[in-house]
Order: structure tokens, then C-alpha cells, then sequence
């Protein structure tokens, strides 16, 4: 970790020598989320927005930007970890006037622990979903698949998440850890508190493991489920209200209908 963690400093360094370090930063993230993201559903918005940040760099930069990619996977390979947060505040270019601190590891394993105890359990349908209405980097995510993983449970077939990030840049540092250890995600910029969305990304794994199909089905068993419930049965059970992403990625958005409900605290 120490070794892929110095090379990728040490080749950031190299990009940023002349440039602003928070924009070499920013593009580096937002470089690396569109390659995952059109890699399996090509968007061209976003290949645009590609082509516009890697043609004001040279093609040594270009190639660096693809090391530091590779650093970042031999990074997160050991275990999910929020990899680009620590990076983020290591190389001081952390919006501290705005309060933007990412949670240690260390803090978030203690976290998650406090909230989902010794024993996942996973509902009849087959998994379980996670909200995080202010998901920075996606540490609590990465805290909780690590934690399902040691349980032998699979992310992938088991766990959907909906994160949100009013930043753009973090937003998109959660998405790439998110789709470099294939957790099923959408990935929201926008404004929890006020209900105001800008766009939205789904991560690989929600479309090759059909997640949309998944949601869909999920939502239907549930609403035949209260048709069928007495109106004292629905005043004193909660349900997870899960929200039905689009097929199609939609780059620019204004709204979202449901915010969907973290589906572990039922039983609180």
C-alpha cells in the first residue's frame, strides 16, 4: 500500500508541477469516472466532457493520468477503503474552509458497526439497500461491503446503494471506488437537504448485474404486500421505499422522485 501509494503521489506531483493541484486532482477523478462509466454504457455527454479535459494535457500527462488509475486499483485491491479521501487530505487540497474532511477508515468501520451489529441479515428478496444522503467519497459504503464481505455475502448480488454529494468532484470519487469494487450504485450530485439534484450516475455493476430489473420487482412484491395489509398493519410497519431508476443514465437531471430508505433500520 505504502509503495503504490508513494508512486501515485509522486506521479501526481509530476502532472501538477505547472498546473493548479486541485484541478489536476479533479480532472484525474472525473477522467477516471467517465472511462469506467462509458466503458460498459457509452454516454456522449460525457465522452465530450472527456475529450475536452485530456486535450489541455500533453500526451506524457495523459499517460500519467492512466498510471495514477492503476495505482488506484492496486490501492483498493487489498480491501474497500476509502483510497481517494486519504489521497484527497494527504495532498492538501481539501476544501477546509467548506468544513470538507473525509472520515478515517477507522471511524468508519466503528460507524457502521454500531449500526448494522454482528449479523447482516438479508430480506426475502435477496438484498438489502443503503442510503447515504451525504456520501463524500463513499467511505460508510466501502465500510459496510467490507463488512458484508467478511460475512460471505456478495455486493454485487446482495447490497444496492443511492449515494448523494452536493460536490461534484467527491461525488465522482465515491463513484469510481464504488465501481472499482463492483457495488451496484446510483450516485447522485445534488443537495440532500434541499431536494435539489443535478445528475446522476449509475455504476457498472448496477447494469451488469440488472439492478433496474431488481429495483422494479422489489417495489411491486412490496406494493402488492400493503395492498393486502390491514390499515393497522400499515401504521405500525415500515417499509423500505426503494426509488426506480431510469434505464438509461440520465447526465443531467432535475429532480428524483424517491430518495430510497435505508432498508437496515426497520427493525430500529
Amino acid at each position: 500500500m505504502t509503495h503504490y501509494k508513494k508512486s501515485f503521489i509522486d506521479a501526481f506531483n509530476g502532472i501538477a508541477r505547472h498546473k493548479h493541484r486541485y484541478k489536476v486532482f479533479e480532472d484525474f477523478v472525473t477522467l477516471s469516472a467517465i472511462a469506467l462509466h462509458n466503458g460498459i454504457r457509452k454516454n456522449d455527454v460525457l465522452e465530450k466532457e472527456y475529450l475536452t479535459i485530456i486535450g489541455k494535457y500533453s500526451k506524457e500527462e495523459a499517460n500519467a493520468f492512466a498510471q495514477l488509475l492503476g495505482q488506484l486499483v492496486n490501492m483498493l485491491e487489498a480491501e474497500p477503503i476509502d483510497i481517494l479521501g486519504q489521497l484527497y487530505m494527504e495532498l492538501e487540497i481539501s476544501n477546509k474552509n467548506a468544513g470538507q474532511f473525509f472520515t478515517p477508515d477507522s471511524i468508519s468501520q466503528l460507524m457502521g458497526k454500531m449500526v448494522y451489529g454482528n449479523e447482516i441479515e438479508i430480506p426475502p428478496c435477496g438484498f438489502v439497500t443503503l442510503s447515504e444522503p451525504t456520501c463524500g467519497a463513499g467511505g460508510m459504503v466501502l465500510s459496510f461491503v467490507k463488512e458484508m464481505i467478511s460475512q460471505k455475502l456478495n455486493p454485487a448480488y446482495n447490497l444496492w446503494v443511492q449515494c448523494i454529494d452536493i460536490d461534484r468532484t467527491v461525488a465522482l470519487m465515491c463513484y469510481v471506488q464504488l465501481s472499482l469494487w463492483n457495488v451496484p450504485a446510483q450516485i447522485i450530485v445534488g443537495n440532500t437537504l434541499s431536494m435539489e439534484f443535478r445528475e446522476q450516475f449509475f455504476t457498472p455493476a448496477h447494469y451488469l448485474f440488472n439492478w433496474d430489473y431488481k429495483l422494479r420487482k422489489q417495489k411491486k412484491e412490496l406494493a402488492e404486500e400493503k395492498e393486502k395489509m390491514t390499515p393497522e398493519e400499515i401504521n405500525t410497519k415500515i417499509e423500505p421505499d426503494i426509488s426506480e431508476p431510469p434505464s438509461t443514465p440520465m447526465i443531467k437531471i432535475v429532480e428524483v422522485d424517491e430518495i430510497v430508505q435505508l432498508d437496515l433500520f426497520d427493525n430500529l
